[in-house]
């Protein structure tokens, strides 16, 4: 179980940076309903910030 929560919450972790992007408005983004959005940028931040507790208690095992 170790290896699947690192993997996973560092998936989750780039899916909340992908989030944060798309809410900055970033150019290498593809657009969305989320572009430009303060609300993505606060989610995206969130859930990065989850992926990467769960990667670090998950690889601290």
């Amino acid at each position: 179980m170790r290896i699947a929560g690192t993997v996973g919450g560092l998936l989750l972790a780039f899916v909340g940076a992908v989030w944060m992007l798309q809410g900055f408005n970033a150019t290498f983004v593809p657009q969305s309903f989320m572009t430009a959005s303060p609300l993505w940028i606060l989610i995206g931040a969130v859930t990065l910030g989850g992926g990467l507790a769960l990667a670090r208690r998950s690889w601290n095992r």
